[in-house]
């Protein structure tokens, strides 16, 4: 057999690993840390230090505390980068309702925000993969992007469709979707891109994820301490019970 024609057959054997998008999550999964760890800690938590790119190349510098059991709840305390306690501020998610909360005193969201919010941390549910292997997720193949990455649409009544793309080892690299700015009402190109690996009770979670609009930077977040868990409780997301300020 002819080097060209092994070559071929090789390319034909593997191209339907690489068609069938459900086995590619599966392989996503195992490289994750496998279904079982995935499915059995349903909630993330973090300390980390996050950039906000504003408008005129300003930065503004955080630290804070993450914890979410997405896709409908969230806290997220943050302060400034010196830690000043003046700074503290809450955002709470809980479904359809969220709240805002300064030195103590907790308001309720827009409507519009609360919306942006949700789609947000609908992004960190389809992280954790072992979601997307459910009857109610629709993949669909992307093949491969420009970069070599392996992409699968996923899309779920009710929400944006998602694009995610994988490395050859199965490892998550970046996410595409597109959301509604609250702040203008238009809709922009929203691209996470996940650098490094930080682990915790034996799963892999991206240590830098890199947040574009429509190419320009809006969000940058470094993990520094990362540890799955099985549940939050219910107090946690009830505004004005004074959850706790994020440690340095």
């Amino acid at each position: 057999m002819s080097v060209c024609c092994f070559l071929l057959l090789a390319a034909a054997a593997a191209a339907p690993a690489q068609s069938d998008p459900r086995a590619l999550v599966a392989r996503a999964v195992r490289a994750a840390g496998g279904a079982k760890r995935l499915q059995q800690y349903a909630a993330l938590t973090w300390r980390g230090r996050a950039v906000v790119h504003l408008p005129q190349q300003k930065r503004l510098e955080l630290q804070g505390r993450w914890r979410l059991q997405p896709p409908e709840r969230a806290l997220v305390e943050t302060q400034d980068a010196a830690g000043s306690s003046a700074s503290l501020r809450r955002l709470i998610i809980d479904g359809d309702r969220g709240w805002g909360e300064a030195r103590g005193h907790p308001s309720s969201l827009a409507r519009e925000l609360v919306a942006h919010e949700r789609d947000q941390f609908y992004l960190y549910h389809l992280m954790r993969l072992a979601p997307l292997l459910a009857p109610e997720f629709t993949l669909t193949a992307l093949g491969r992007a420009e970069d070599g990455l392996h992409g699968v649409r996923v899309a779920h009544e009710g929400r944006t469709d998602v694009s995610l793309y994988f490395d050859d080892a199965a490892r998550l690299a970046r996410l595409e979707t597109r959301i509604t700015d609250p702040g203008s009402g238009h809709e922009v190109r929203e691209v996470l891109t996940c650098r490094g690996v930080i682990k915790g009770a034996g799963l892999r979670w991206p240590r830098r994820i890199e947040i574009t609009w429509d190419g320009e930077p809006y969000f940058d977040l470094e993990l520094l301490e990362f540890q799955p868990l099985r549940s939050l409780p219910d107090t946690l997301f009830r505004p004005g019970t004074g959850a706790g300020a994020p440690e340095p």
